[in-house]
């Protein structure tokens, strides 16, 4: 059998500086292979090249898709077989997808670049592709725009757009990584099927628990090469190389509270959640929190209580309100009912000068740092301003606070005059922790902090915030879809659906024995490596 992938020596350079060296690979029908690894480290080049769209320069000794030689390719014969015999499935879908056209129309486009069906048949074609993959009421969802879709909806219409073409070879880049466990999990069953139909997926991931799920063989990539190959049992179970060890000890899955993840991390002895003293202030108060928009409840009756040195854990799919619940909570969304009390006083639904007092004792860390700063901004003055709420920029007389906060983070004071887009996504979030921890909060509320970094990067970010933790003794409110970050980081957990919390406890009682049916089947899709 002739492999519908065959890749030998490739070679891929931007301005004479090679992003891929020498790769090789071959993928077969009916099989999935897993090209793993951190960004920049090649993945996404290598799998562009194999739709001709690295944008760089290619060479190979052999380079084979759909038995077509690929080196041969002129544009116009790349355009008959890209989107019809070979695919790509991408990461970001709200970005994939044209925010002004309804997605039905995005999905027929493909239909009406490689075929020759009228407008009706076209339609129907389109409504049976949602359908199979599970979109709920597909009728309706083609006709709307992907700005109404949720996460897990978009992703579903990327794999439906993927697969009316009937391709041979489904290229999967990150399309998991920003969902949820229950809807990677039905993403990572939508993959599933294509395979045992005989289709060949190659599988781009920078995570190893759901790569276990799927693939059959992994390949490990850094820094443009591939360092080590073999079956998934034996990269998993059995790894040889050191890299593939690093990236293996990073999964926080069944880690122990407080054990580093990363080789880097300052050990420390465990610490328990202290005992729950009925005198004792909490940290934070929820009380029934409610928020509709549009008479859409987003938020119903929320409510848990954060004790001091805490982590309470809040976790649920896209579009379950954990988000709008950490903005009522913050100040910057006023509940319809409700309240917050923040050290015994309270928050919200005061307005923003009643609470002008205790605004420096929470603050907020988010999933995109670059987002929240100020472009015009060095990271000096990012922390200064930080430092001086607000009063100054430039203050010389904040230097040396600024060169301790970027210690505390583990970033060299060296930086302070650079620019955030000058930094790694690793540093910007070490940034974003430093600016966080400048009014020195006893409250950080994290919303997604580490979804969107690598799992190395992901792993020293999570041990800096527990060393932090330990030092300091700050309150955690932790948000996140990923429930192996959650299991590590948190002493209790708060489980959303639907806008209401159905369950909370600690975080032994939730993970161990389950109460509710939602959180049952968000621990069932829940991938594990130990």
């Amino acid at each position: 059998m002739n492999p519908l992938l065959a890749v030998e020596n490739l070679c891929v350079s931007f301005a004479g500086q090679h992003a891929v060296d020498a790769v090789s690979f071959e993928l077969n029908a009916g099989e999935c292979l897993a090209l793993v690894g951190e960004s920049g480290s090649g993945k996404s080049v290598t799998a562009r090249s194999l739709l001709g769209l690295s944008g760089g320069r290619v060479s190979a000794e052999k380079l084979v898709v759909c038995q077509e030689d690929a080196l041969t390719l002129t544009e116009p014969a790349w355009q008959k077989i890209r989107g019809s015999s070979v695919v790509m499935i991408l990461q970001d879908a709200l970005m994939a997808l044209d925010p002004l056209r309804p997605v039905g129309r995005e999905i027929e486009d493909v239909l009406k670049e490689h075929g020759t069906l009228n407008r009706a048949a076209r339609s129907t074609k389109v409504l049976e592709a949602l359908a199979s993959v599970d979109l709920p009421d597909p009728e309706r969802r083609m006709k709307q725009r992907s700005t109404q879709l949720s996460g897990g909806m978009r992703q579903r219409v990327l794999i439906a757009q993927a697969l009316i073409g009937d391709p041979q070879i489904v290229i999967a880049d990150e399309a998991t990584t920003a969902l949820d466990s229950r809807l990677a999990a039905l993403v990572l069953k939508q993959l599933a099927a294509l395979k045992d139909e005989g289709r060949a997926v190659l599988m781009i991931s920078h995570d190893l628990a759901q790569v276990a799920q799927l693939a059959d063989r992994i390949a490990v990539m850094r820094s443009g090469k591939i360092v080590e190959s073999g079956t998934t049992e034996q990269i998993l179970n059995h790894p040889q190389h050191e890299y593939t060890r690093t990236l293996l000890r990073a999964i926080p899955s069944g880690v122990p509270r407080f054990a580093p993840l990363s080789t880097k991390a300052i050990t420390s002895e465990p610490r328990q959640l202290p005992p729950t003293d009925p005198d004792a202030t909490p940290a934070l108060v929820v009380e029934n929190l409610s928020k509709s928009f549009s008479r859409h409840p987003a938020v119903i009756e929320a409510g848990f209580v954060l004790p001091r040195g805490s982590t309470l854990g809040l976790v649920g799919e896209s579009g379950s309100g954990k988000t709008t619940t950490a903005r009522m909570i913050l100040g910057l969304e006023r509940p319809d009912a409700g309240s917050v009390t923040l050290l015994g006083e309270r928050f919200a639904p005061h307005g923003e000068a009643a609470r002008r007092n205790l605004r420096e004792n929470i603050g907020a860390i988010y999933q995109n740092p670059l987002g929240s700063f100020d472009p015009r901004y060095s990271v000096g003055q990012i922390l200064t301003d930080a430092l001086s709420a607000g009063r100054s920029k430039r203050g010389s007389g904040y230097k040396d606070q600024v060169a301790r906060l970027l210690e505390q983070v583990e970033l060299d004071p060296d930086l302070s005059g650079r620019n955030p887009r000058e930094l790694s996504g690793g540093q910007r979030q070490r940034l974003a922790i430093a600016r966080a921890l400048a009014p020195e909060p006893q409250v950080l509320v994290l919303d997604e902090p580490v979804s969107a970094l690598d799992v190395s990067i992901q792993a020293t970010v999570l041990d800096l915030l527990d060393r932090l933790q330990q030092e300091t003794e700050t309150s955690y409110l932790f948000i996140s879809h990923d429930l192996s970050v959650i299991e590590h980081m948190s002493d209790l957990v708060a489980v959303m659906y639907q806008g209401r919390i159905v369950e909370q406890g600690s975080t032994a009682e939730v993970f161990g024995d389950p109460q509710h049916e939602y959180t049952r089947s968000l621990l069932t899709a829940m991938p594990r490596l130990r």
